[in-house]
């Protein structure tokens, strides 16, 4: 199948349909059910329409596909066919449009190529200690034998990890200062008025949004005189941290990053690299408390301090069922052919990624937790994406597992919990994050 031509007309991707003076009508419903039903809705849709579904959102079209073959093809197809950076074009209300991220080829590719290396091979080794320390402080902090919410300690333990290898920042109350406009940042991601403000954005309206806006000015004063006074130090090439690696780092023809761009990918990598360990590592400890004999599997490999093969196994299966992110996304520069359908030019191709994650095709009893389908083996490259795909897969997936794999083996050792409630907590969407509905509430003991 030919799909880097001009699709030919066929027929279009089943889903909602109106006669023309009802179609802003049926938009604006499948807008307001998404915000009010969230990840529901969508089940319903694959239900009702099958593997792939037309959606006709406010300002732009959107089809679902959870199919793994279709996923395949939408995430090798050529740059200029699908355009990635358009394809996650609402995330730049928060990362920035000059965010890395966002970029379209040849842009992304070069920026890339000097954002690998600190996340990557042995750079990651250095972190080791920095995540360990930064758990160890989390665990003083936690109350004994009372509840509290998982998901809100993860939050604040992921930022003081990102903070301190972003910056190379030692002390503590530096690190919080440092921290706390990014943490208005986050918040903005995970709430509510996200997904509006995308909608009614993509239809003209809303073009402001006070409250981002003092948050980047914030992050502005934070990050301006700290990138300048980095560039004059002395010491910068002996420095192990993210933003001295980028402002050292050159590309093929000698070309540096400019401080507007580290500003934008320091931020880019900052978000993401929080919220998608900070909910995985409440969902881990979740799941692992309502499954006791997969618990005590990863207590006993921490206690030995060797293999880390099942904990990574129980990070993989934790992403499998409980992806951080419901959906990533291509942009269509032209008519397409995705599978039996032809997809019109001006639209978001989105993999809905818990539903590829559940593939039945793919995985037995695919709701299960099960760690040992990983067990020896690699996940499925079109069949789990929680970090996305393609060339736009996540840069800092290799970090996110070492940090999740090294905080739960340190909380593990230090001590043990116990869950608050009977039962796991359920996914709810808020902004564009999946998280638990209660925060999962836990009690936790020192134990040494």
């Amino acid at each position: 199948m030919d799909t880097t031509a001009t699709a030919a007309v066929g027929r279009q991707p089943p889903g909602p349909r109106a006669i023309a003076p009802l179609r802003p009508v049926v938009a604006a419903a499948c807008g307001v059910g998404y915000l009010l039903a969230g990840e529901w809705l969508i089940r319903r849709l694959f239900a009702a329409y099958g593997p792939v579904v037309s959606i006709p959102l406010p300002g732009i079209p959107v089809v679902l596909i959870k199919d793994p073959k279709m996923v395949k093809q939408v995430f090798t197809e050529k740059p200029d066919i699908l355009l990635g950076g358009r394809g996650v074009r609402p995330s730049a209300l928060i990362y920035g449009t000059g965010s890395m991220f966002v970029q379209e080829e040849p842009e992304h590719l070069r920026r890339r190529k000097l954002l690998t290396p600190p996340l990557h091979g042995k750079a990651l080794e250095n972190y080791r200690p920095i995540i360990e320390e930064s758990t160890r402080a989390a665990l003083a902090s936690w109350p004994t034998g009372e509840p509290f919410k998982m998901l809100t300690a993860a939050r604040d333990l992921a930022l003081d990890v990102i903070v301190r290898i972003m910056f190379g920042v030692d002390d503590r109350d530096e690190r919080r200062r440092l921290g706390r406009p990014f943490e208005t940042l986050l918040n903005l991601g995970s709430s509510e008025q996200l997904i509006l403000r995308v909608a009614l954005h993509s239809v003209g309206g809303l073009k402001r949004w006070p409250k981002l806006d003092r948050a980047n000015r914030a992050i502005d004063e934070v990050l301006a005189p700290m990138i300048a006074a980095r560039r004059q130090d002395p010491g910068l090439t002996d420095r192990t941290d993210i933003m001295s690696l980028l402002l050292t780092a050159r590309g093929e023809e000698g070309e540096h990053l400019t401080d507007k761009e580290i500003r934008d990918d320091l931020v880019t990598l900052v978000l993401a690299g929080h919220e998608t360990t900070a909910t995985t590592l409440a969902w881990m400890v979740d799941l692992l408390l309502h499954h006791p004999d997969i618990l005590a599997k990863v207590q006993a490999e921490a206690d030995d301090g060797g293999s880390t093969t099942y904990t990574e196994a129980v990070i993989n299966e934790t992403l499998r069922i409980r992806p951080p992110s419901p959906f990533t996304g291509r942009y269509t520069a032209r008519d397409y052919q995705l599978g039996g359908y032809t997809v019109p030019s001006g639209t978001r191709i989105v993999p809905h990624i818990g539903e590829v994650n559940l593939d039945p095709e793919t995985y037995d009893h695919p709701h299960d937790f099960r760690p040992q389908r990983f067990l020896g083996v690699s996940p499925p490259t079109y069949a789990w994406i929680p970090f996305g795909g393609g060339i736009k897969r996540c840069l800092g997936a290799s970090f996110s597992v070492l940090e999740l794999t090294v905080a739960l083996e340190t909380m593990l050792r230090s001590g043990h919990f116990e869950p608050v409630h009977p039962n796991q907590d359920r996914q709810v969407r808020r902004g564009i994050v999946l998280l638990p509905h209660r925060g999962v509430s836990v009690r936790y003991w020192r134990d040494r």
